[in-house]
């Protein structure tokens, strides 16, 4: 029984990792490219750097990645463009993700 739980876990945690990194990866593609807003949409291109520069702010105060991200999800949400807010929404999802990764992965500790 503990040999099937190890191998679903280990699966579980390579699905996450994947999903993970994947989902990282969008984002910063989304951000260096510039497609995030049209690039006539200058309400877009405000909420989006008043975003950014809160995160980048969070990233100075901060240390660990969880710190960042619970930063960036109690300061940066006040988001009232919608383009930005899904942009938000994809990032916290992203972090969920990577949080339930790095718990799958203390769970895989404990059982070896």
């Amino acid at each position: 029984m503990r040999k099937i739980a190890s191998i679903l876990i280990l699966i579980s945690i390579a699905l996450y990792t994947a999903n993970a990194s994947k989902c990282q990866d969008d984002i910063m593609a989304q951000l260096t490219n510039g497609t995030v807003c049209q690039s006539t949409d200058d309400a877009c291109k405000t909420a989006l750097a008043q975003f950014i520069s809160c995160g980048n702010n969070c990233g100075q105060n901060n240390t660990s990645d969880s710190a960042v991200g619970n930063c960036v999800k109690s300061n940066c949400s006040n988001i009232s463009n919608d383009t930005v807010k899904a942009l938000y929404n994809k990032m916290v999802a992203c972090f969920d993700s990577v949080l339930l990764f790095s718990a799958l992965f203390v769970l895989m500790a404990l059982l070896f």
